[in-house]
């Protein structure tokens, strides 16, 4: 399975098979978690379209770079390194093996499917420290990572068809991510020939749900979706010639 190497001052701190998709960005709604200025609240997210995987960036501040060149959606292909911050994601489209995690790291890591926390000043703490005690393999060398999971909020979202194909009159959105789109794997599923793999992710934080626009047009009240947009009760999506409606539900 394809999987990212996070790497951090070129040292490997974990590796991790990317699944569906994977987000990255400050907020705890992300998968993974960079706590570092130069890292927007959702930066960027790696996606499956269809036997591909694809970066895009998320309309980031500071933006999201492919082999040091700014990309706004890329096709990733095997070696390919990703830049968001100071922090580095080699793109392994092989994957193989066990995901593989630094001694420190694994010490403080119970679940890699899990949201990974980054801390970058704890991160040279742990690197300088390590440096000073090659010899000692037993030192204890500070927090390089955290297992961060995302608080969800009390009311479970619902999206409600209104107009347009679908299995389902409604569906709950229990999940931390769901995806809009034709691919198997999509909780509402798209239908169609030119449909896109995964058109739409929403996303379950502390605050309620974030949708954030993957692939294709997608309007929300009859205004395109760019980036992301926190949902409110009441919100009407029409994304691959379905209409839905956003609701909270106790």
């Amino acid at each position: 399975m394809p999987k990212l190497i996070l790497q951090f001052d070129d040292q490997v701190l974990t590796e991790c098979a990317i699944g569906l998709m994977a987000t990255v960005g400050r907020l705890p709604d992300n998968t993974v978690i960079i706590d570092n200025p130069a890292v927007s609240s959702h930066h960027a997210c790696v996606f499956r379209d269809g036997d591909r995987f694809v970066v895009e960036d998320l309309e980031s501040t500071n933006g999201t770079f492919v082999n040091e060149q700014r990309v706004t959606r890329h096709t990733l292909q095997h070696g390919d390194v990703l830049l968001v911050g100071k922090h580095k994601l080699v793109f392994d489209e092989t994957g193989g093996g066990e995901p593989l995690v630094t001694d420190e790291a694994g010490r403080l890591i119970s679940n890699l499917g899990d949201t990974v926390f980054l801390d970058t000043k704890k991160h040279r703490e742990l690197l300088a420290k390590l440096m000073e005690t090659q010899a000692q393999a037993n030192v204890a060398a500070g927090v390089a990572m955290t297992i961060k999971m995302p608080i969800v909020p009390d009311k479970v979202g619902m999206l409600r068809v209104l107009d347009g194909r679908a299995d389902r009159s409604e569906y709950s959105l229990h999940a931390r991510t769901s995806v809009i789109g034709k691919s198997s794997a999509a909780l509402v599923r798209l239908q169609g020939w030119f449909k896109p793999e995964m058109a739409v992710a929403i996303i379950r934080n502390g605050d309620g749900y974030v949708a954030s626009r993957l692939n294709g047009k997608t309007l929300i009240n009859s205004q395109p979706l760019n980036g992301r947009h926190e949902l409110k009760n009441g919100d009407v999506l029409r994304v691959g010639g379905l209409t839905l409606e956003f609701c909270l539900k106790e």
